[in-house]
C-alpha cells in the first residue's frame, strides 16, 4: 500500500508538470525572458548605439580665427572634450587627431580649414571651420599679353578682404611700426627684391616687372621653376609678427608650353581652396612641378608671356 501511495504522488506531479510547462504554455515565458536579455545586452554592448552621437554644435573652438604668437607655445583646445577622431582639409593645420588640439604657430597661415569629427563608435560626421590668420596667394596662370600683370594676396582666407595696411602704398619706409611690411627682413638674410621680385607694401606682386628685372634670367628661360619664401608682417592681431609663405613661380613663353600636370594641379587645388645667374638665385630650389594631393602650399604662380 505504501508503494502504491508514492506511485500515485509521482503520477500527479507528472501530470501537473505536463499541464503547466507544456511547449505551448512555455513559449510566452521564453519570449519574455529573451526580450529582456536582448534589451540588457543591447544597452551595454552595442557600439553603434545612436546615443553615442553628439550634437554637432558641441564641436567648436573658442574662436574661428587665430593668429600666430611667435616665441611662445600657442595651443588651442576645443571648447568641449569629445571622444573620437579629428581630421582636416586641406593639409597644413597642425591638429591632434585624438584631442583636436591645434598648434597655431606650426600651422600654415592664411588658410581656412574644415575640421571634421567622428565620435567613437558612430558614423556621424560633424564639421566646423577655423582660419589661421595671414595671407595666401591663389594658384593661377597669368598671361602678360592679356594684361594679367599682378598677383594679389588673399587676407585671412577671404577674397577681396582688405589688408590691415596703410593706404599710402608709396611709403618706402618698411620699418614703419603701424604699417604692413612685405618682403621683410628675416633670419635668412635674403630679400626677394634682391632677386628681382617687385612687391608692393601691400603684397601685390608685379609679375611683368619681376620678369623684366631678370628674375627668370636676363633673357627669360622657358620652363623655369623658382621656389622662394616671402616674409611679411601685418598690422593686425598678429602684432606685426614675422610670418612667411612659400611660393612657387613658373615662367613659360606660351600657354601651350605649360605642362598639363601643372594645370591639373591648379584645378585640383581650386576645388579644395632655371637658368638665372647662380649668384642671383643661389637660394632657389628646382623641384618637382606637382604637389602631393591635398597640399595647399606652395601656391603656384604661373607667368606666361603670351597666349600663343
Amino acid at each position: 500500500m505504501r508503494l502504491h501511495f508514492f506511485d500515485q504522488i509521482r503520477l500527479k506531479f507528472k501530470n501537473v508538470m505536463m499541464f503547466h510547462f507544456s511547449p505551448v504554455r512555455l513559449l510566452p515565458i521564453v519570449l519574455v525572458l529573451g526580450t529582456c536579455m536582448f534589451s540588457c545586452f543591447s544597452e551595454n554592448e552595442d557600439p553603434n548605439d545612436q546615443n553615442l552621437e553628439i550634437d554637432c554644435a558641441d564641436l567648436a573652438y573658442p574662436d574661428t580665427l587665430f593668429h600666430i604668437r611667435p616665441d611662445q607655445t600657442y595651443l588651442v583646445n576645443p571648447v568641449n572634450s569629445l571622444l573620437g577622431e579629428y581630421s582636416v582639409i586641406p593639409d597644413g593645420l597642425s591638429i591632434d587627431p585624438t584631442t583636436g588640439v591645434i598648434d597655431v604657430n606650426t600651422s600654415e597661415t592664411g588658410l581656412k580649414y574644415k575640421i571634421s569629427f567622428t565620435p567613437t563608435g558612430t558614423n556621424q560626421v560633424c564639421e566646423t571651420f577655423v582660419t589661421i590668420g595671414g595671407v595666401n596667394y591663389l594658384d593661377g596662370v597669368y598671361i602678360l599679353s592679356q594684361n594679367q600683370l599682378t598677383a594679389s594676396p588673399v587676407y585671412n582666407g577671404v577674397p577681396a578682404l582688405a589688408l590691415p595696411c596703410d593706404d599710402d602704398d608709396d611709403d618706402d619706409d618698411d620699418d614703419d611700426d603701424d604699417s604692413c611690411n612685405f618682403d621683410a627682413d628675416n633670419p635668412t638674410g635674403q630679400l626677394l627684391k634682391d632677386l628681382g621680385f617687385e612687391i608692393s607694401s601691400k603684397g601685390i606682386i608685379d609679375l611683368k616687372k619681376t620678369v623684366e628685372n631678370g628674375t627668370f634670367g636676363s633673357t627669360p628661360v622657358n620652363g623655369t621653376i623658382l621656389d622662394v619664401e616671402l616674409y611679411y608682417q601685418l598690422n593686425d592681431l598678429s602684432a606685426l609678427a614675422l610670418n612667411k609663405i612659400p611660393l612657387r613661380f613658373f615662367y613659360y613663353e606660351r600657354l601651350s608650353d605649360v605642362p598639363q600636370q601643372v594645370l591639373d594641379d591648379i584645378e585640383e587645388k581650386s576645388k579644395l581652396i632655371n637658368a638665372s645667374s647662380a649668384t642671383k638665385n643661389s637660394n632657389f630650389r628646382l623641384l618637382e612641378t606637382v604637389r602631393p594631393a591635398g597640399k595647399p602650399r606652395p601656391p603656384y604662380v604661373v607667368i606666361v608671356a603670351s597666349f600663343e
